[in-house]
């Protein structure tokens, strides 16, 4: 939230979002897997077709690409919930020094 110039932020919020991308980008990954294994099972069944040797020319880059940035993605999605759950370690830390801190200032007397 922005109150002024200011913001709020709950590292408990970060370290959970962060935890959930990491999730899903592992659960991205696992089913891009999948879906290359189950592809690369099924061979080539265009292979004795009229058209076969067309197919295979405009599908195999094609393919072959979006495996790629499937994969780049998952790992890119991880690294999200990595990035946020250390930025949360680091606002809690940051926080607890300001506690020490101001702690640690002597208190006028009254």
């Amino acid at each position: 939230m922005v109150a002024g110039k200011a913001f709020d932020v709950d590292p408990d919020v970060l370290r959970t979002q962060g935890n959930a991308f990491v999730h899903i980008g592992s659960d991205f990954s696992k089913a891009s897997k999948k879906l290359q294994d189950d592809l690369e099972g099924l061979g080539n069944p265009w292979e004795n077709c009229d058209f076969g040797d067309i197919f295979e020319t405009i599908y195999t880059p094609i393919r072959d690409g979006m495996f790629e940035s499937m994969d780049s993605l998952g790992e890119r999605l991880e690294g999200i919930g990595d990035k946020l759950q250390n930025m949360a370690g680091s606002y809690t830390e940051s926080d607890e020094q300001g506690i020490h801190t101001i702690s640690a200032v002597g208190r006028p007397a009254i």
